[in-house]
């Protein structure tokens, strides 16, 4: 009987991740996708091809330029870029879900995947020439290879130093990986630490330097990093009340993940008294996941796991940050989709329960696919829901007019003058 549940069970899992995965690929027959960092990255890749120079803005943007050298590999090949994109980014999360079974027990590595796949989030950048789920994986597989290091095998030193630094030239955020480390070796060794005060102070010592170092430098390390100069660390000495502000943001945004549903559509929904209150519902929902998510940690004693210290770094960087972005927690979706979903499976008896918010997770994240499907597969349907802006829908319209050679024939746009067409001329193709 229970051999028969089990193989119900696969039948399902695989069965699900399928129909999730064959949904998922077909968006990379999508047009071109611009948003504005994505015009950026495009920007960097035409600068190192010659087409901007130095003088231009894009030989000066703050983006690391791990990312656009990807986009030169790509372009060097003549590969169509946006299947490109589609295909790397789709592989690119797959493989870190896979290492991260390997660092952290999955009770069904199928239905993971699916639902990492299924989030709203990762689903709208699929298809985006931005470097977050090619960050997510460098970000995953260096902590992947740091554990294999700090577990004996020294022989992986190699590659977990690569992949750090592969890391943090796709984004700056990959830092994180290194006081990630330290915290676990503190944390796990501090029995040792507390019995030895020459440890201890020396301990001490490296961090009081390490702060000195940041506040003296603090106008170098202002200037050649993008992340800090955009904090507004002023702000948040002046006003501390700043940090309450910015917490808010990105509860929300942990709410929208958890609900698997981006506040744009809520909007205008939800409402007591005429008063749209969905972005507070989202603040609470947040609140309420990191409240199951510390429970999780406790539970399954991740607390001396390096993944634990390392993406908490990071959720504490993500923290600080002022501006909304849901895309900057694409790194810690696959986390947050274990610890919630291990919590669910493992520790809430009510079947209802269980059945209720995978429900409600797996149709929002359908719909979701289905959306992006049509704006993948019909130009019609981009035209009518891709974008919010109607001058960058126009200039789709006139690409597109220009690909079926309606026009008579295929207009050169200069990158300055029409920066989107030009980009939209030379890379969707």
């Amino acid at each position: 009987m229970i051999n028969h549940q089990n193989n119900k069970v696969n039948k399902l899992s695989i069965g699900l991740f399928c129909l999730v995965l064959f949904l998922v690929v077909l968006n990379i027959f999508t047009p071109l996708r611009l948003i504005t960092d994505g015009i950026r990255y495009l920007n960097i890749l035409e600068y190192f091809k010659g087409g901007l120079g130095n003088n231009s803005v894009a030989a000066h943007d703050v983006l690391p330029h791990g990312y656009p050298w990807l986009l030169y590999l790509f372009d060097k090949l003549h590969l169509p870029l946006p299947m490109a994109i589609t295909a790397v980014n789709i592989f690119c999360v797959l493989l870190a879900c896979y290492l991260l079974t390997k660092l952290l027990p999955v009770d069904n590595k199928l239905v993971f995947y699916s639902l990492v796949l299924l989030s709203f989030v990762n689903i709208k950048h699929f298809t985006l020439p931005v470097s977050d789920q090619l960050f997510t994986l460098c970000f995953v597989a260096s902590i992947y290879f740091w554990f294999k290091f700090l577990n004996g095998q020294r022989y992986y030193i190699m590659a977990a130093l690569v992949l750090t630094a592969a890391a943090i030239c796709v984004r700056t955020a990959g830092i994180a990986i290194v006081p990630g480390i330290v915290l676990c070796l503190v944390y796990n060794n501090r029995a040792k630490l507390a019995g030895s005060k020459i440890l201890t102070w020396g301990l001490v010592l490296l961090f009081v330097a390490a702060i000195a170092l940041f506040i003296i430098k603090f106008s170098f390390f202002e200037a050649k990093i993008g992340y800090i100069s955009q904090l507004n660390l002023d702000m948040m000495i002046r006003e501390p009340s700043s940090i309450i502000g910015r917490l808010e943001l990105h509860f929300k945004e942990i709410g929208e993940m958890t609900l698997n549903v981006p506040y744009s559509k809520l909007a205008g929904i939800i409402k007591v008294g005429g008063f749209d209150t969905a972005q507070y519902l989202l603040l609470v929902l947040g609140a309420i996941t990191l409240y199951f998510a510390a429970r999780a940690i406790g539970k399954l004693k991740l607390v001396h796991s390096l993944v634990f210290w390392v993406f908490l770094v990071y959720l504490v960087m993500i923290f600080l940050w002022p501006f909304y972005d849901t895309r900057f927690l694409i790194p810690v979706i696959p986390v947050f989709v274990y610890l919630l979903y291990t919590y669910v499976v493992r520790f809430v008896k009510a079947r209802y329960v269980k059945a209720s918010a995978l429900l409600v997770y797996g149709s929002l994240g359908f719909l979701s696919l289905a959306y992006s499907d049509g704006i993948s597969l019909n130009k019609t349907f981009f035209l009518s829901h891709y974008g919010a802006d109607p001058g960058l829908t126009e200039k789709y319209r006139i690409h597109f007019e220009n690909l079926k050679g309606k026009t008579g024939k295929t207009p050169t746009y200069n990158i300055n003058d029409n920066n989107v067409l030009f980009l939209l001329e030379n890379y969707d193709r």
